[in-house]
């Protein structure tokens, strides 16, 4: 069972991070630095594997030759991807560029700050809090930390770190109408919803559940003010009843970036979000494939 430690130490961006860390100069058995994370690191692994106490946390800087990807850089310091981005705050797999900064930690786990900064971290945080106990002490710069040691992601994790599912499109939302056959709010007739509709108050950001491009917005008489973006591998999303639109047609956007406000604009009975996903034209349902959490 892996348990939960409260961590409360100094958490710095892995690019601001500076001599405060034990500096390893290269990432081979030359170096003793290397060798002693190693050391530590393999002294982690076995109280895991044994169910004894993991050994004190320490924390290593390396400042990156030739950029390399996430999964070749935790290879190398024999480390789970999801112990070195999570500690260095990346909320999506990406490639480390040369001269940037990473902390390597010396014992795998996922950690993630008690109040959480963005979509991965609050699922992560679901995981709860139980049996927590205190494993290291110092200043904390970021506030407290929640460490799963010896965790991993699981699936959801996974896919939303690795792009495979979209971002919940508000800051919060309450779910009123799933997807499927439903008595139309406004017809009261037997219709396909081929959405969900998520109430929020009125002006609430819209964000943008995956990167990509604005490929449609317009106004029409049940969406009202609405816009469609287009994304990699044949998925498009589409945001109905918004009061604004604050993209243009063939914007690039980015996941998390502000495109709209919350309305009550076309066939609406309040301020909501209408949310679709579809594949190649084809409607799915959005909930399996957005965290939970936020609804």
């Amino acid at each position: 069972m892996v348990s939960v430690i409260i961590l409360c130490f100094r958490f710095a961006q892995a690019q601001t991070a500076g001599t405060a860390w034990p500096e390893l100069g290269s990432l081979g058995p030359d170096d003793l630095m290397f060798r002693q994370h190693q050391e530590q690191l393999a002294a982690s692994y076995a109280a895991l594997s044994s169910g004894k106490n993991v050994p004190d946390l320490v924390v290593y800087s390396y400042r990156v030759v030739k950029t390399v990807d996430l999964f070749s850089l935790a290879a190398r310091l024999n480390l789970p991807y999801e112990t070195l981005a999570t500690f260095n705050h990346l909320d999506r797999v990406r490639e480390f560029l040369s001269g940037e900064r990473v902390l390597a930690p010396s014992i795998p786990g996922i950690f993630v700050p008690e109040q959480p900064r963005s979509d991965l971290d609050f699922l992560i945080s679901y995981r709860g809090t139980k049996d927590t106990s205190l494993l290291a002490a110092g200043e904390a710069r970021e506030g407290r930390i929640l460490f799963y040691a010896g965790a991993r992601f699981n699936p959801e994790e996974r896919a939303l770190f690795l792009g495979l599912l979209f971002r919940f499109p508000l800051p919060m939302g309450r779910l009123t109408s799933g997807f499927g056959i439903r008595e139309s709010p406004i017809s009261h007739k037997l219709a396909k919803h081929e959405g969900i509709d998520l109430a929020a108050p009125t002006g609430t950001d819209v964000y943008a559940a995956r990167d990509g491009r604005v490929s449609e917005t317009g106004v029409d008489s049940v969406l009202g003010q609405y816009i469609v973006l287009s994304h990699d591998g044949g998925w498009s999303t589409v945001y109905g009843h918004l009061s604004a639109r604050r993209v243009r047609l063939n914007d690039k956007v980015e996941s998390g970036m502000i495109i709209g406000n919350v309305g009550s604009t076309g066939e609406s009975t309040g301020p909501h979000l209408h949310f679709e996903v579809r594949n190649r034209g084809e409607a799915r349902d959005p909930e399996p494939l957005i965290p939970k959490g936020k609804r």
